[in-house]
Parts: structure tokens; C-alpha cells; sequence
């Protein structure tokens, strides 16, 4: 009877599999289980990988097409004016052949037309590639505003931004991240910004964008170029009559720090040359060229003087700067 009371009853399996599912032990999966699972799941990582990667080079190529489209449009006519730009630059950035006010300049005002204005360290106009990375530098500063007759707006006096889509009709986001009508003259950054989608970093992204993330970034970047900015350009490209080019050169036995580099140069006693060129048929060179040695002095007028180094160097900058703009008016002023 004893014997009886402890065999187990039914089926040995499944007496033990009873036991294990009360002392809370699963049972063992087959090896084979496992295989096939890791299988499965591996075929299909692959399968959405694929469908994944089909769908950007899908994207890329649409793209791509919206791409060549623009540059169809705009290359012809912004890629000769781009480029006779950096040959410019680059070659006043050489060797100096001497100042030079052409007599045209005595019945043209250009400095009450639209233009094209750059201002970069000499350094860094050596090479096209070297100038590109340089202009985003470039800002409008004092030079601009004592050698200008338009009255342009504070840049900093319209709402922040972070792209031309976040303004308002008929503004777009400036230099300094504001969104303000085109200033007068208009930057190169200005230009080489609303074209960046057209050039060969911008491609490079894209053709080795892997995801779909990167993807919608690169597609809402180009939108928003082809409707805000290149219009601009477009618009820069049609009404400049001339360039304006300014290069300050480093100071002498002076080590400029890697940041703010031009900035540091223009608060220094330094030399910077002006060169304009005409854009119009029969203009189409170097009209003013000079080269002047600039070490602006300013007073602090009542008992508000700044105390603060940044301050000091900023007021420095732009009293520099325009020190530079009344040496070139005084030039033109006596060849005329």
C-alpha cells in the first residue's frame, strides 16, 4: 500500500513536468527552438534593412533630381559670378601692385548701389577652399556703415532665428541669426549660405545620409533653401554692380588665436587693403586698390567709459574699421 500511495501517477513526463511548474523551473527549451528563432529574427533584420535602405536611396534619388533641377537654373547664372569672385580674391591676396583709383570712379558713386561686400584675413584668401570656409566670417561692420550711404537696420533688431523659413515674408535670417530685410551691400556668406545646397559638401551629406532621420534634416534643409534663400541670391545676382573686398593682414610678430581670428586682427594695429571691382560691361576689373596701415584712436566722452576688455576691443574694431572707410573716401574724394 506504501508502495502504491508514492508511484507516481500517469505518464512519468508529465509528472515531472507537474513538479517543475510547482517549484517554478520552466522547462528547458530545445536547442533547435533557439536556431530557429535567431534565424528568424536575423532574416528579418535584413529584409527591413534592405526595405529600409531602399526607401532612402529612393529619397536621395528624388533629391538628387530637385538638386540638378536648381543647378540647371541658378548654376549658369550664379557659377561664372562665383567664380570670377574667387579669382579675385585670390589673386589680391598675392603679391601687392600698388594702389590704383581709376578715373571712373570720379562720375560713379558706387557706394550708393547694390554690391557684393567681403571682408576676410588675408590668410585665409589664399586658396578657393581656404576663402569658402573663411566668408562665414564675414560680417558688415564699421567699414561698412562710414563708407555706405544706405541706411540700413540694426541686424540684430528683427526676431532670432535659426533659418530663413522661421521668418516673415520678404526677410530672412541674417548673418547673426536675426530675421531682417537684405542689407546693403549684400555679404558673399550671404551668397555662398543660400547656395549651399548646390555645392559638393552638401551633396557628400547626402549621398552618405543612412538613415531616415538624416534624411528629412537634408530634405527640409534643401526646401527651405530653394524657398528662402537662393531667391535672394538670385536676387543678388541681377542687381550687384559691384565688389567690394577687403583683406586685413595678420599683424606682424602677433600670434592670432585660431577663434575669432579676423575679429582679433581688426582690433590690432594692422595694414588691410581695399580692392573694388566693377560687375557691369565695361567695368568689368579692378577700379580702387589700396593698402593703408590702420590704428584708429577713440576718446570715451563722460564718465560712461567701458571697463569691460571685450567691450574695449569691439569699440577698437569698429573705429578701426572706419578709420579704413575715411581713407578710402579720402582717395577717391582726390582723384575726383
Amino acid at each position: 500500500m506504501k508502495e502504491e500511495a508514492t508511484r507516481p501517477r500517469g505518464l512519468l513526463a508529465i509528472e515531472e513536468a507537474r513538479s517543475k511548474r510547482f517549484s517554478g523551473k520552466l522547462p528547458a527549451l530545445p536547442t533547435r527552438y533557439w536556431l530557429w528563432a535567431l534565424t528568424a529574427l536575423a532574416a528579418w533584420g535584413v529584409f527591413y534593412w534592405k526595405k529600409t535602405q531602399g526607401e532612402i536611396e529612393s529619397q536621395k534619388a528624388v533629391l538628387f533630381a530637385k538638386q540638378r533641377g536648381v543647378v540647371a537654373e541658378l548654376g549658369p547664372r550664379f557659377e561664372p559670378l562665383r567664380q570670377r569672385l574667387e579669382d579675385w580674391t585670390v589673386e589680391a591676396a598675392g603679391a601687392y601692385p600698388g594702389d590704383l583709383v581709376s578715373p571712373q570712379l570720379k562720375s560713379w558713386d558706387f557706394a550708393a548701389l547694390p554690391g557684393i561686400y567681403l571682408r576676410i584675413r588675408r590668410e585665409s584668401a589664399t586658396s578657393v577652399p581656404a576663402l569658402r570656409k573663411a566668408a562665414a566670417g564675414s560680417l558688415r561692420d564699421g567699414f561698412t556703415a562710414c563708407l555706405f550711404h544706405e541706411p540700413n537696420a540694426d541686424p540684430t533688431s528683427g526676431p532670432p532665428c535659426k533659418a530663413s523659413h522661421d521668418c516673415a515674408p520678404g526677410t530672412f535670417c541674417n548673418e547673426v541669426d536675426h530675421c531682417m530685410p537684405p542689407a546693403q551691400p549684400y555679404n558673399l556668406r550671404t551668397a555662398y549660405h543660400g547656395t549651399r545646397v548646390l555645392g559638393d559638401e552638401w551633396t557628400v551629406n547626402l549621398r552618405t545620409a543612412s538613415d531616415d532621420m538624416r534624411m528629412r534634416l537634408l530634405e527640409r534643409e534643401f526646401e527651405s533653401a530653394v524657398k528662402d534663400d537662393v531667391p535672394m541670391v538670385i536676387d543678388m545676382l541681377t542687381r550687384a554692380q559691384f565688389y567690394l573686398l577687403v583683406l586685413d593682414e595678420d599683424p606682424p610678430n602677433v600670434t592670432v588665436p585660431d577663434k575669432q581670428g579676423l575679429e582679433f586682427v581688426q582690433a590690432q594695429p594692422h595694414t588691410a587693403r581695399v580692392v573694388l571691382f566693377g560687375l557691369k560691361p565695361g567695368m568689368d576689373r579692378a577700379l580702387l586698390r589700396l593698402r593703408r596701415d590702420i590704428q584708429g584712436r577713440f576718446i570715451p566722452a563722460g564718465g560712461t567709459a567701458a571697463t569691460d576688455p571685450e567691450i574695449v576691443e569691439a569699440q577698437q574694431r569698429q573705429v578701426n574699421s572706419c578709420q579704413l572707410a575715411l581713407d578710402v573716401r579720402a582717395a577717391i574724394g582726390a582723384a575726383r
